[in-house]
């Protein structure tokens, strides 16, 4: 055997040590970490305090379906002044909400893309709440766009940014005086896709990382002032709202049409139409949880809790565990060589089409 092949496999044999040696040495890590969150949590629950209801009031963006409908409802059911932002006032969610709420419940006009829609809902919201202020604020308007890094448009990534992101700043910066008044809640509704990031999803991981990571920075603001910031990060709830509803289905193959039409003709032939909709092959809402109850219990107590929870992550799906929870808890954790393998596993390893056809 050559002094070159003995060379090879020594340092073959070199880094299989050294991947377990960093394996064994996270693990090790991993359960220290998990024991010391566990008790904290028990610690947590033990001496958790609630605040009452009472006179306390909340404006919530995107009720028109999905959770900010489901929080609207919940909130008003057990006794808070709810401000519902609606996109469209005359929506089938905004329409029940009307007929099926207390007077305590208003339902505002409010895209989180136009200033004068939020000036007019602040407006609104101070005559009425006068001298006592907003004791919280919960950001949830947002929307998902598809598409690898190359194929996505720009506008689209603006827009999915506008909303998801920006539009969360611009509601933040106009009710801060009433929260601060009130020494409230604000809280984001992010998602476990916010701690880690998988292929063809890029607009939105990049949209909740930026709500992640604005959310941080604004609490570290606000602790002096008394004012309580908390992340919601939902897993697998797509059978619980709409987003996997034939109307917003629609609205996600429009985008990818667009994405195909726009794109160069080399594009297309590299990647491949089938590609492109990989996205409509499944339907999402399988292994979903069904019910949003825990998400809407994880709200009420960062409104409510005398020590809110700076993030909320709320496992979904109808399995023993949530996936997609597990890999937001341990992002980071394992080495990229590791994790890269199992999200690119566990989004199917599509591939493109001129990269299949050569494999085959």
């Amino acid at each position: 055997m050559s002094e070159e092949v003995i060379l090879e496999w020594v340092i073959y044999l070199g880094l299989y040590v050294l991947l377990l040696i960093v394996f064994y040495v996270h693990l090790y890590l991993f359960g220290a970490v998990l024991i010391v969150y566990i008790a904290l949590r028990f610690a947590q629950s033990k001496c958790k305090k609630l605040l009452p209801v009472k006179n306390k009031a909340v404006l919530i963006t995107g009720c028109d379906r999905g959770f900010g409908y489901h929080f609207a409802k919940y909130l008003d059911d057990v006794g808070f002044v709810v401000y519902a932002g609606v996109l469209n006032k005359d929506s089938k969610g905004a329409k029940r909400l009307k007929s099926s709420s207390s007077k305590r419940l208003h339902v505002l006009p409010l895209d989180v893309t136009s200033e004068s829609d939020i000036k007019e809902a602040v407006a609104y919201i101070t005559a009425n709440t006068k001298t006592k202020g907003l004791w919280g604020v919960i950001n949830n308007a947002g929307v998902n766009i598809v598409g690898d890094v190359e194929t996505t448009p720009l506008e689209q990534y603006e827009r999915c940014l506008s909303i998801n992101l920006f539009g969360m700043i611009r509601v933040i910066q106009r009710v801060l005086p009433l929260i601060r008044k009130a020494q409230g809640r604000i809280i984001n509704v992010s998602s476990v896709l916010g701690r880690y990031s998988a292929q063809g999803d890029s607009a939105y991981h990049l949209s909740k990382a930026g709500v992640e990571s604005m959310s941080d920075s604004l609490r570290l603001e606000m602790r002096a002032l008394g004012v309580g910031v908390s992340i919601i990060e939902p897993g697998k709830y797509d059978a619980a709202t709409t987003i996997s509803d034939p109307e917003i289905v629609k609205v996600r193959r429009v985008e990818v049409d667009i994405q195909w039409e726009r794109a160069s003709e080399e594009v297309r032939s590299f990647y491949g139409k089938d590609y492109f909709y990989r996205f409509f092959q499944k339907d999402n809402r399988e292994h979903s949880a069904d019910s949003p109850d825990r998400v809407i219990q994880a709200v009420q107590d960062a409104l409510l809790n005398e020590t809110p929870r700076a993030r909320y992550l709320v496992p979904g799906s109808d399995r023993v565990v949530d996936i997609h929870a597990v890999f937001a808890r341990l992002n980071g954790f394992f080495p990229e060589i590791i994790s890269d393998v199992v999200y690119t596993w566990f989004t199917g390893n599509h591939k493109p089409a001129k990269v299949q056809k050569h494999q085959d």
